[in-house]
């Protein structure tokens, strides 16, 4: 019994500051100008930029910036993420567009005109189409408030291939329906 009460750590580990250091350390925190207050902000500002952004290539939710912060935008992401749009491919299709463009043929550049343009008519549509999805359900599960900026935020996300997706994408595409 006696050995159990001997092995309990006793006290914090290290021993009480002195109030004249406390003073100090709190003292060294506070700027006394306000060229040393700007340096601090840029300081805690460039901390806070980098977390950001080491957030938006995990996906980290505890630091990501606003735009793409809370319960409403991660179910936005995941319900676009979780379906096949034409925003995934279109930079391919205009790759491919682009290079007809070079043929000799005035036929193949009007074709490679009209296709590039009906692309992008396509992509829009579905864009807006996912991006309204979006909207609804997240209307459905968090009210009107939270639909705010949904609809573009969904949109814009739809438009772009899934690699280049930030904050990267954390579900699978749906199977299609039959």
């Amino acid at each position: 019994m006696l050995a159990a009460v001997t092995d309990a750590p006793v006290g914090k580990g290290r021993p009480t500051p002195k109030r004249r250091d406390a003073r100090k350390r709190r003292r060294m925190a506070t700027p006394t100008n306000r060229k040393e207050a700007a340096a601090l902000r840029r300081e805690r500002l460039r901390e806070q930029r980098g977390l950001q952004r080491q957030a938006l290539q995990t996906g980290d939710e505890r630091h990501l910036p606003a735009r793409d912060a809370g319960p409403a935008k991660k179910l936005t992401r995941d319900y676009v993420d979780g379906r096949f749009t034409m925003g995934q491919v279109f930079f391919g299709m205009i790759i491919f567009v682009f290079g007809l463009a070079f043929v000799p043929s005035r036929t193949v550049r009007g074709i490679a005109n009209a296709l590039m343009l009906f692309a992008f008519v396509i992509v829009v549509i579905d864009s807006v189409r996912v991006g309204r999805g979006a909207k609804r359900a997240v209307q459905e599960k968090y009210g009107d408030k939270e639909t705010m900026g949904i609809l573009p935020y969904a949109m814009l996300r739809s438009m772009q291939p899934r690699r280049l997706r930030r904050p990267p994408v954390a579900k699978k595409p749906t199977e299609p329906r039959s």
